[in-house]
């Protein structure tokens, strides 16, 4: 089983491990795509694409975000970091998604956002980071001993860019940040109960939107305190995406862990929204792709029907998963079936 780590607790060498299963991904060429896209560009790039699906059935002119926006923003984002981390596999045998521990606020700044890791953050306009190998280019001198023959730094593609330049941007004014140690043991246990509503549309909003009563330091505010690249439409072209979401989705699994222990003789699909129920905050029922059964764009095997309003140029980067078998809500529920769990903070 694989174990997901708080990213301030991995070692040199898992550290180092991680960051060359990155480089290693960004220069690894994409199958039946354009010259000089790589693997981790179409990740990039289908993280842009999935806000505006095209689906079978939909009136002309609409579309749906199957990973935002509504409860399927936390099983899309679960399956899409799991393939994301059998990518990383793929190139450096055994590595897993380490998760950025949002209330320690003090060890992020002096272990994981370090030149050593994933570079400084940035205060201010957002501009270009100077230190990691993150960079672009990466001077000679500051290559480790695994860097890539012929790569030349960590490059934001041409199409990708969401106007910060080809260097990795970072940076951010105003943004309140980190949230309290007790504001996300609130959330994890947290539980409104009000009449014919289902408990997790309320974790579900206030994982990734905030909510005033609870905490407003989640998701959406991760994302622009990071600000940059990660703040835009392509953010996992900054690695930090996938810590902080590895992170929602390790908040999502300790809440559906407190769920069960609640509930002994439940099942995860129990602590799910029945397909007819409608939310309690705009009185509709879940869109496609958000449903208990319904398959998740792009793991829709090969469904007929589907396309993205996406810029034409854009559209020739997303990765093909048409040979791939269908992906349901239901199927990714339970991450122990999965074949992998989240290390506490401090567990050895």
């Amino acid at each position: 089983m694989d174990i997901r780590k708080s990213a301030v607790e991995l070692t040199s060498q898992e550290r180092d491990r991680f960051l060359e299963a990155l480089i290693r991904l960004k220069h690894r060429p994409a199958p039946n795509a354009p010259a000089g896209v790589s693997v981790y560009d179409q990740f990039v790039a289908l993280h842009g694409a999935v806000f505006a699906v095209i689906a079978p059935g939909l009136p002309p002119g609409e579309t749906i975000n199957f990973g935002h926006w509504n409860i399927g923003f936390i099983p899309w984002h679960r399956q899409y970091l799991w393939a994301f981390e059998k990518a990383l596999q793929a190139e450096v045998a055994g590595v897993t998604l380490p998760y950025w521990d949002w209330t320690d606020h003090v060890d992020a700044i002096n272990r994981l956002f370090t030149p050593e890791f994933l570079g400084s953050l940035r205060q201010g306009a957002p501009g270009p980071i100077m230190d990691s190998v993150l960079r672009f280019p990466v001077p000679l001198a500051a290559r480790p001993a695994w860097w890539p023959a012929g790569a030349e730094g960590f490059p934001i593609h041409p199409l990708l860019q969401d106007g910060f330049g080809q260097s990795l941007a970072r940076g951010s004014v105003g943004v309140g940040w980190p949230p309290t140690a007790a504001e996300m043991q609130q959330l994890e246990q947290l539980v409104v109960q009000q009449p014919g509503a289902h408990p997790l549309w309320f974790f579900w909003t206030v994982l990734e939107q905030g909510h005033p009563q609870i905490s407003t330091r989640t998701h959406n505010r991760g994302h622009n305190f990071i600000g940059g690249h990660m703040s835009r439409g392509f953010s996992p072209n900054d690695p930090i995406f996938w810590l902080h979401h590895a992170n929602v989705d390790r908040l999502w699994a300790n809440w559906q862990a407190n769920r069960l222990l609640t509930a002994p003789s439940s099942t995860p699909a129990d602590h799910w929204p029945a397909p007819e129920e409608l939310s309690p905050f705009d009185g509709r029922p879940a869109p496609l792709g958000h449903r208990l059964n319904d398959e998740m764009w792009p793991w829709v095997g090969g469904a007929p029907g589907y396309d993205v309003d996406l810029d034409p140029a854009v559209k020739p980067l997303l990765p093909d998963f048409s040979g791939a078998p269908a992906v349901t809500v239901q199927d990714v529920l339970d991450v122990q079936a999965m074949d992998y769990r989240y290390a506490a903070p401090g567990e050895a």
